[in-house]
């Protein structure tokens, strides 16, 4: 849409469409520094000898292609990838004193000073690579035997029978932030969203997602990188120091039997795991059910025992819990009632080396490194810097606080009023369109319009809970999180007890709903369904999306766009089942639903339609129904954004 803007010369398709374009031929060039940088960065990404009727893309962005390379170790590049490494950078400078650019809090705020001590501490003991090599293996080795010290094994051969055992060791992993074959989570109660509740999903898989159980070669792969993992952490030459009781000295050496058996209950996992398509849909994955109910369909699991071990004391669940899908449940029975102690005490082993293993030394974790950049289509010879992993590890753990610095450079004052008009300016758009659907009926449209003018915006960095522009604020949220500068291992593990106790303290709470669940420096935007909101971090409200400075146009074409793109969310195939409080209500009606249906079935087949090539030079279509909600958020927010900006412009013509 910029592009159709600025364009010098008319595109001979899109001539047609002069007339309906504002026009600016009656303003005097904007020949600013920031005009001149942003018209420039756009004719760099474009490739203008590129015909745009037959390749879109390579007249947009063949510039972008043929100047910009992946790095080694990422798998895609894109602007989102560019700002990320920029904010990456300057979080950097924010935590290592080394470069000579960290903050300098004045002596008079504690606070702060405390604050900046912790951010450094984290990073000085994710970048000391040589304290952690020479903590070895003991950190994982201890925590898998706190883990399955609930689990023992009498009988190799035998099944599970004590329910209260399975309880306590899925607790004990949860806990620690592991998921076991099923996941319990708080949010907001799809029937009343004001609340939080008890969600139960189905989890489990290590791969990906569970197409990968599917492919032979994947599976070959992840058997070596398991039995070499497992090789690793129960080495021989420990037998002397290491807990005798972390595994059968017969299954010691046969780690390539256990690596099977792991992968065997995995890909049975994956088998009678819902279809994505299914666990997208809202109404399909809202089962409220008692705990009775839950233990009725799977018996072989004390679920209250569970229940109580994850939640911290004194909270108590007193509502259903919302299950994804009650069949996985039932299948998931039937699985542990044919799965013996020893495969399954192997699986949680696995569990915790594939999620923990990372924590480690390059040498306790590579074969988990070959796999990953294998999976992602990145050369295994290539390591990601390590500065990067542990800036990734600020932004993870103590986002908000590093986000505290990243806002005053990165968003002044002026950015939340220019931003909150755009958006505003788009959802009047949408006020105006929507009357104008013809197949969208007088009930419906009443439903959307409420909507619409519900919708909660948030931008920038969230102002309670904590306060990000507060370093009172930040201290006292993060109060309970301890930070050694010495043991990256345990800043780890704490940081997933902590974080784990934090979201299962919110149940029964009012949701916050003017809390952005981001840090500030993220790059990313997003509705929430449930919530009826609309997301920007600051992150992403930086060039080229947006600049404070840059002309209107060039906004609305980058920002503009990614903000119509979340509010068309809000009434897409899965948005549309969530009314303006976030609670799932059938707002439609039969009439409008079919509708929509049919129409939304032009983009499912349109997408379709499209291919890439795989691993195995073979063709594979896209599934459109599963890109369904992008592709209309994708196309909604252009065709929004551009009538934000035409009539931004007919209320100011000569405006700037």
């Amino acid at each position: 849409m910029t592009l159709a803007l600025i364009q010098a010369e008319p595109i001979p398709a899109l001539e047609e469409r002069a007339s309906k374009t504002p026009s600016l031929n009656n303003k005097a060039t904007c020949m600013t520094p920031q005009c001149v940088n942003a018209a420039k960065e756009i004719m760099d990404d474009m490739n203008p000898k590129a015909d745009p009727c037959q390749d879109f893309s390579q007249f947009t962005c063949g510039g972008f292609y043929e100047k910009r390379t992946i790095a080694e170790d990422q798998s895609a590049f894109n602007y989102f990838q560019v700002l990320h490494d920029k904010n990456n950078d300057m979080i950097r400078e924010i935590v290592e004193p080394s470069l000579d650019k960290s903050p300098m809090p004045s002596k008079n705020d504690k606070a702060a000073q405390s604050n900046l001590q912790k951010l450094q501490d984290l990073y000085a003991s994710c970048i000391d690579e040589s304290a952690i090599l020479s903590a070895g293996r003991k950190p994982l080795l201890s925590q898998i035997s706190s883990i399955l010290s609930v689990f023992p094994v009498t009988n190799n051969n035998s099944t599970v029978t004590d329910k209260a055992v399975l309880a306590q060791t899925l607790a004990r992993l949860s806990t620690q932030g592991l998921s076991g074959f099923v996941s319990l989570d708080v949010g907001p109660d799809p029937m009343d969203p004001l609340i939080h509740s008890l969600s139960l999903s189905e989890g489990g898989l290590v791969l990906p997602a569970k197409e990968y159980y599917q492919d032979p070669k994947t599976i070959k792969l992840y058997e070596s990188t398991i039995e070499q993992m497992f090789q690793i952490v129960f080495g021989e030459e420990d037998v002397a120091t290491r807990n005798q009781t972390l595994t059968d000295a017969d299954v010691k050496q046969k780690w390539k039997d256990v690596a099977k058996a792991v992968v065997g209950f995995e890909t049975q996992l994956a088998a009678i795991g819902t279809e994505l398509v299914d666990l997208y849909d809202p109404i399909k994955s809202n089962n409220p059910r008692t705990v009775a109910q839950i233990s009725a369909a799977t018996p072989s699991i004390d679920w209250p025992a569970f229940i109580a071990g994850v939640l911290p004391a004194g909270v108590i669940n007193t509502r259903p819990i919302i299950v994804s899908s009650p069949e996985y449940l039932a299948h998931l029975e039937t699985l542990l009632k044919k799965t013996n102690s020893q495969t399954l005490r192997n699986y949680f082993t696995w569990l915790t080396i594939s999620s923990s293993a990372s924590n480690l030394g390059f040498a306790y974790r590579k074969p988990l490194h070959t796999l990953s950049a294998i999976l992602s289509g990145i050369s295994p010879d290539t390591l990601t810097p390590r500065w990067k992993t542990c800036v990734g590890v600020i932004n993870n753990n103590l986002g908000d606080m590093a986000g505290h610095y990243y806002i005053q450079t990165a968003f002044p004052g002026a950015s939340h009023a220019s931003v909150l008009s755009i958006v505003d300016s788009i959802l009047q758009a949408y006020s105006k369109a929507f009357p104008t659907l013809a197949w969208l009926d007088k009930p419906t449209l009443s439903g959307a319009m409420q909507k619409l003018k519900a919708i909660v915006k948030l931008m920038g960095y969230s102002t309670n809970s904590p306060d990000v522009a507060s370093s009172a604020s930040l201290q006292a949220y993060f109060s309970g999180l301890p930070v050694s500068k010495t043991d990256y291992y345990a800043n780890q593990l704490q940081y997933s007890i902590w974080s784990a106790r934090q979201s299962m303290g919110e149940l029964n709470k009012p949701v916050n709903r003017k809390k952005l669940p981001d840090p500030p420096q993220t790059v990313n935007a997003f509705y929430n369904p449930s919530t009826n909101q609309i997301v920007f971090p600051a992150g992403i409200l930086q060039t080229p999306f947006f600049n404070v400075e840059s002309p209107e146009y060039v906004n609305y074409g980058g920002f503009g766009v990614v903000a119509g793109h979340e509010v068309t969310h809000g009434f897409d195939n899965m948005g549309h089942h969530f009314d303006s409080i976030g609670r799932i209500h059938n707002w439609w009606t039969n009439a409008t639903e079919k509708a929509f249906n049919e129409k939304a079935q032009c983009f499912v087949d349109q997408y379709g339609d499209f291919t890439v090539k795989g691993p195995d030079g073979k063709d594979h279509h896209v599934n459109g129904q599963l890109t369904l909600g992008e592709n209309i958020a994708d196309n909604g927010g252009l065709k929004q954004s551009f009538r934000a900006w035409q009539d931004r412009f007919q209320s100011d013509p000569t405006g700037e």
